[in-house]
């Protein structure tokens, strides 16, 4: 389950790399949704692959 810690790692990262992309909340909405399932323990499912590696790097469990 993500703690607040690493929950700001993540999101820090994401923002340090993708806020200028056209695509931003896009990558924002996919990060909240990777969260959720990951912290419910569903597949990722098709989440952007950017928001998936950027999360599996930064998931404490």
């Amino acid at each position: 389950m993500f703690d607040k810690k690493s929950l700001d790692a993540m999101f820090n990262e994401l923002r340090d790399a993708y806020e200028l992309e056209p695509e931003w909340e896009e990558i924002q909405r996919d990060a909240h949704l990777g969260i959720a399932r990951a912290d419910g323990g569903v597949d990722l499912g098709s989440i952007d692959p950017r928001v998936a590696e950027v999360l599996k790097k930064h998931n404490p469990s």
